[in-house]
């Protein structure tokens, strides 16, 4: 009879009517209603500012430093460091001992330790050297214990570099203001000697020309000169020539001469030949003597302007070298030291023609004395030829001395032949070397005027240099180097965030992720404890089957949405701002997770609900919730646009940084889509069941409610 009635009531009444009896199931729906609080509530209560406690996380800090010395100052980099994190507040920052540390991580009372070496301070001293070595600081940390620690661990570190590498810094450029100042002195101290050395240059310029002028006159004294030697070399040929006739002349004279003794039958002939003969050798004998001394004082005087020209010459050249010594800016420059190798050779050939005029002079003074030999002979001759008229008597005796003066000519002109091959030998020695020492002075000159060429612009980049220098100094010297240049100088750039959502923690950040969780995981524990395969009454429809569940899934969804929204906002601070808005956003949320999990529970019980975990695990780790999208996986990334907790989280975040409504809209319609397409489903399967409701009916609709 009770089954009659109840076949008479519509499974919506029904519903209701199973619902109002049973005790158990109200306090059951009330339970499903916290069950989203108790996970995103809970999840995002705990995360929701973690790294604002991070003054309680407890950190041993090991203080191994020696210290070091750097330009004179004493450097404590460990003790300023330990000194400094006291006042911080990052951290519970304790010093220790690096056994107590260890010890103390072990046994996880410290969650970090770290710690400074013995050689931190020295090696922060090699800044300037040329293969610096950077200070290294160590920390350790148990991440098995935790993971996360680790994490929190290389930031801090990475914090602690850089402001050891501030405070390093700092003293370096310290260091670096205070030798500017030296600097801006010793550019003034440069500029001065770049003066003097600019007036040194404008004295040099005007030696320059002088040497120049005076190098001009020994070109053409030289030019002079080896044309001068050139025809002096031209008559030593002819005298040589004449002479070798002279000495085969009295090498005839001297064999006639013995044929006269040795014949004197032909005296008379023979004495009219020499007086002949006579004659001529005294005349020739006479004006080759004459020409002989005029010969010997010429080179007696070219040998002492040649010994003047060597002295002069080796002077210059040596005169060339001191200068060079004195000024070693010019040691490497090319007109000095082509100018320098000029006058060494010039030295050189004057040397040549010393030693050949030299030559020259004792050639020539030997023919003097053999010319001079030459002319008493010739005298002797005539004087006997003359006399040979007048006494026969005295025939043999005078022939005996003309046959001795004939072999003291000969003799002499033998000396005379000798002294004249030394006097052609010299000259022409002496006109090669007059040759190099006119190349050598020609090229003297072209190098005094590229000196005195170098020496305008030495002047002119001196004059410059000392005008530079006076400004460079100048500009040293505004330099002070207070401290807040070398702070400056230290962090020279500065980071400025500028966010654009201005999400204030970690929790809110994490809002979204664990919201979508909450209301997910409320949806699927709803199905539980909520009846939606059953028929609690008569099925007239499908669709009424469906809305009897909807009437009673629906308002358990909404009602969890409302109350976790309630509590992230008014009790743990979540910051939304449009409230109305987000109350919206949840709500669609929930109700799509709802038709998505009331079809698979619908239609497979509890397998049903297994493939509904099945899509949370796969929504969890492809929704982009924790990490963005290009880190996860390909195959992840591929199927993230196509769960919709993807674009649940995305409509709650754009809700939270303030994003404009078309974007949420988008995610919404999105949302709507899904739940459009599993609500119909969802009825496709209730028309389908109805034709065979009858197996799906309840036993009574007073029992209690169930799945």
């Amino acid at each position: 009879m009770a089954r009659k009635k109840d076949q008479e009531i519509g499974v919506v009444r029904g519903e209701f009517k199973r619902l109002k009896s049973s005790k158990m199931a109200m306090l059951s729906i009330a339970g499903l209603a916290v069950i989203p609080l108790l996970y995103s509530g809970m999840l995002i209560g705990s995360f929701w500012d973690p790294y604002g406690r991070l003054g309680d996380m407890p950190v041993a800090v090991v203080n191994e430093d020696k210290g070091a010395v750097m330009d004179g100052k004493k450097l404590q980099i460990g003790e300023d460091l330990v000194r400094e994190l006291r006042d911080n507040d990052d951290f519970d920052w304790k010093t220790a001992d690096r056994e107590k540390a260890m010890d103390g991580l072990k046994d996880h009372k410290y969650s970090l330790v770290f710690v400074i070496p013995e050689d931190f301070s020295e090696k922060a001293t090699t800044l300037k050297n040329e293969s610096p070595q950077p200070a290294e600081l160590s920390y350790y940390v148990d991440d098995g214990y935790n993971y996360l620690t680790s994490t929190i661990g290389s930031k801090a570190a990475e914090s602690l570099k850089e402001q050891v590498s501030r405070e390093v810094t700092k003293a370096y450029a310290e260091t670096v203001f205070a030798s500017i100042g030296d600097a801006a002195s010793g550019f003034g101290d440069a500029a001065d000697g770049a003066a003097q050395l600019a007036d040194g240059a404008k004295s040099a310029e005007e030696g320059a020309q002088r040497l120049r002028d005076n190098l001009a006159k020994l070109t053409g004294g030289a030019t002079d000169l080896k044309t001068g030697v050139a025809k002096l070399a031209n008559g030593s040929d002819q005298l040589l020539s004449g002479v070798k006739k002279a000495d085969n002349g009295s090498a005839s004279l001297s064999q006639g001469l013995a044929q006269l003794q040795a014949g004197g039958g032909q005296l008379a002939a023979g004495a009219a030949q020499a007086a002949t003969g006579a004659d001529s050798v005294a005349s020739g004998a006479k004006q080759l003597a004459e020409s002989g001394k005029a010969l010997a004082d010429g080179a007696s005087g070219a040998k002492q302007g040649s010994e003047t020209l060597a002295g002069g010459a080796s002077e210059l050249a040596a005169g060339l070298k001191q200068y060079a010594a004195a000024h070693s800016e010019l040691a490497n420059d090319e007109g000095l030291q082509k100018l320098i190798a000029a006058a060494e050779a010039v030295s050189a050939g004057a040397d040549q023609l010393k030693q050949g005029v030299s030559g020259v002079a004792s050639g020539a003074a030997q023919l003097n004395a053999g010319q001079q030999s030459l002319a008493e002979g010739a005298g002797k001759l005539q004087s006997g030829i003359g006399t040979l008229d007048s006494g026969l008597a005295k025939f043999n005796e005078k022939l005996s001395e003309a046959a001795s003066g004939a072999s003291e000519l000969s003799g002499g002109l033998k000396q005379v032949l000798s002294g004249t091959e030394s006097l052609r030998n010299g000259l022409h020695q002496a006109g090669s070397g007059l040759i190099t020492v006119s190349d050598g002075s020609f090229s003297l000159a072209e190098g005094s005027k590229e000196l005195e060429a170098g020496i305008s612009k030495l002047e002119n980049g001196s004059a410059e240099l000392s005008g530079k220098l006076g400004d460079a100094s100048k500009e040293a010297s505004s330099i002070d180097g207070n401290e807040n240049q070398a702070e400056m100088f230290a962090s020279p750039v500065s980071l400025s965030e500028n966010k654009l959502a201005g999400i204030p923690n970690y929790g809110t950040g994490m809002a979204p992720y664990f919201l979508s969780l909450g209301l997910y995981v409320g949806v699927l524990m709803s199905t539980v404890i909520l009846p939606l395969r059953d028929a609690a009454g008569r099925v007239r429809s499908g669709w009424r089957w469906y809305l009897s569940k909807l009437l009673l899934f629906a308002p358990v969804v909404l009602l969890q949405a409302a109350l976790v929204d309630t509590v992230l906002i008014l009790g743990v601070g979540l910051d939304v701002p449009n409230v109305p808005l987000f109350y919206a956003i949840s709500a669609v949320i929930g109700l799509t997770f709802m038709a998505i999990v009331q079809f698979f529970v619908t239609l497979a019980d509890t397998v049903g609900r297994f493939i509904a975990v099945v899509l949370l695990t796969l929504q969890l780790a492809s929704s982009e919730g924790t990490y963005p999208g290009v880190l996860l996986p390909h195959w992840l990334q591929k199927i993230s646009d196509w769960m919709p907790m993807t674009h649940a989280i995305k409509a709650l975040r754009l809700a939270l940084a303030g994003g404009n409504a078309s974007a949420i809209g988008e995610q919404l319609l999105l949302l709507a889509v899904y739940a459009a397409v599993f609500v119909v489903l969802v009825l496709l399967l209730f028309k389908w069941r109805s034709g065979k409701a009858e197996s799906y009916r309840a036993d009574s609709i007073d029992a209690p409610a169930h799945a």
